[in-house]
């Protein structure tokens, strides 16, 4: 009879186990998953440089580069301007008086409510939130950090 009934808490213990990492898979996404948030976590990061380097330029020249190639070209300055998945380079488009926008493609939505990403440029506002798919951010290099 113990017999039995040790056999059958393993059982049951592995019936648990087995059902918390199904849980666990569900809730944080599969391998896949978890790349493409790294991924996206990478283009913000790269996205938040890039603000940070046209702010130092236009306080500098008091103009945008024309492009970005031209932004990382500077001496001293190793800025990542390609999508680290695809190598595609990021999208940019300078305007007047120091306004510019800047894109990329995402692979997940964090435009709903809060995420896991930690925002490196809080006064962006709402911040790097963003669907999945192409999108772009209208920013201005002129306006003061807080």
């Amino acid at each position: 009879m113990s017999v039995s009934v040790g056999r059958g808490l393993l059982i049951a213990a592995g019936v648990v186990i087995v059902a918390a990492i199904a849980m666990a898979v569900v809730k944080m996404g599969g391998p896949g998953a978890q790349r493409q948030m790294r991924l996206d976590e990478r283009r913000v990061q790269d996205l938040s440089r890039i603000v940070e380097e046209l702010r130092s330029y236009f306080d500098a020249h008091k103009a945008l580069p024309p492009d970005l190639t031209k932004l990382a070209a500077q001496p001293g300055l190793a800025l990542s301007i390609r999508d680290p998945d695809t190598t595609a380079p990021y999208a940019y488009q300078p305007g007047q008086n120091g306004r510019f926008r800047l894109c990329a493609r995402f692979a997940t939505d964090t435009a709903q409510g809060a995420t896991a990403m930690r925002d490196p440029t809080p006064w962006l506002g709402k911040g790097w939130r963003h669907p999945a798919g192409d999108h772009c951010y209208d920013l201005d290099a002129s306006a003061a950090k807080p």
